[in-house]
């Protein structure tokens, strides 16, 4: 075969690769959101993937919930009367509604429901003593918050209505259940339980039925997150030695890591476009937020 001959068959098979969408390309380079190198945590998508609610250590005692709108990259506070410490958001589709979780007293968490629109605010309150509730998250159509509560030295998933009333027990297992979120079409909840032992991703009806592990390995996986269409998780696992980013089907197959760092990588949330992610990075042991493309 001539030189030419080998050099137009190259040519007809790049054009085939590129139709077929399987032409190799390096991922992009990761996008870097902040500079401050401050400790943050949770950051998640709202309006329509141009703002970014996270918490950022104010001061050693303190953490603040921040709102960044993404085309400029201004930052400014979400509640100015904040007097206590305020992390893990999550934010209603529509944008109206933020639920996050609010410190009431020395190891006293409440998940506070915050209506944008009215400024008004409810909370689900702990019960007396040392307690507190977790990782709040909104069902697709704004009707309930999800969180996880320490009920009866186990840890549960729960559901309330946006009013803070009707609390409803959605798992009841050994070991600590945690960090839960809704699939697009409100039908499952994906979230980790500690249950088998050690921390694994599980995938259950929205009543709380049915429950089925998703991954198997011997460090933890925890964090899990539905893509925008439903069809991948993410989630942080160590199985590497470190705290990483990786996806997965929804049925926890085709594995992909997603960062490679020596340092922490850790919070993913889904970009509405379903192609990226934000994430906590450590580098050189500062903490920023970065944008990051799903292989």
């Amino acid at each position: 075969m001539s030189f030419f001959d080998r050099k137009r068959q190259y040519l007809v098979g790049s054009v085939i690769l590129l139709l077929l969408g399987t032409w190799p390309c390096c991922a992009e380079e990761p996008v870097r959101l902040t500079t401050d190198g401050r400790l943050k945590a949770t950051p998640v998508f709202t309006q329509g993937g141009t703002e970014l609610v996270f918490a950022v250590l104010e001061n050693p005692k303190l953490f603040r919930l921040m709102t960044m709108r993404l085309a400029d990259r201004s930052v400014e506070p979400l509640r100015q009367a904040a007097t206590t410490a305020e992390f893990e958001p999550a934010c209603s589709r529509d944008g109206r509604y933020c639920a996050f979780v609010r410190q009431r007293g020395a190891l006293s968490l409440s998940v506070a429901i915050l209506d944008k629109q009215s400024d008004t605010l409810v909370e689900v309150l702990p019960p007396p003593g040392f307690a507190g509730l977790r990782s709040p998250t909104f069902s697709p159509d704004n009707s309930r918050v999800l969180y996880s509560f320490a009920d009866e030295n186990r840890q549960q998933i729960f559901s309330t209505n946006l009013q803070a009333t009707d609390p409803q027990k959605l798992t009841d297992s050994v070991g600590i259940n945690n960090w839960p979120n809704c699939s697009p079409d409100g039908k499952e909840i994906v979230f980790s339980s500690s249950r088998d032992g050690n921390f694994e991703i599980y995938l259950m009806q929205c009543d709380g039925s049915n429950a089925q592990r998703l991954t198997h390995n011997p460090l933890q996986d925890i964090r899990p997150r539905f893509s925008p269409d439903g069809k991948q998780i993410v989630f942080v696992g160590h199985r590497d030695g470190n705290s990483e980013i990786y996806v997965m089907d929804r049925d926890g197959t085709n594995l992909a890591r997603v960062t490679h760092h020596p340092e922490r990588d850790d919070y993913p949330d889904w970009h509405t476009d379903g192609k990226r992610l934000v994430v906590v990075s450590e580098r050189g042991g500062r903490h920023d937020l970065y944008l990051v493309s799903v292989p």
